[in-house]
């Protein structure tokens, strides 16, 4: 494997001791795996990005994630985006799966 290729998986994307919250280290590391089992990662990080963003946006992002870097935190927000969120989908198709005589015991 050349050098600049390695094996990606959540922990190689996201750097050891993270001290983030837990939910966002959670959801960055199910949308790194899920990525990768996609096979949409290629293992290497060569391609540049320069952008202007909000230091307040920054700012906020790595309070959530406690990601100091740069590339990392912009990696971490792309993974998330990238992998998507279908609960809202999952959620809808779940109408009419329970039997028209349930009940909640409470």
């Amino acid at each position: 494997m050349p050098a600049d290729r390695r094996r990606v998986t959540p922990a190689t994307t996201i750097p050891a001791g993270v001290g983030g919250e837990p939910l966002s280290i959670t959801r960055l590391y199910y949308a790194v795996l899920e990525l990768q089992h996609a096979g949409a990662l290629t293992g290497a990080r060569s391609q540049k990005l320069s952008t202007r963003v909000d230091p307040g946006l920054i700012e906020a992002a790595r309070r959530r994630t406690g990601l100091r870097g740069d590339s990392d935190l912009i990696n971490a927000a792309l993974a998330v985006i990238a992998a998507g969120d279908d609960f809202g989908a999952w959620l809808i198709n779940q109408a009419g799966r329970l039997p028209e005589d349930f009940e909640l015991a409470l």
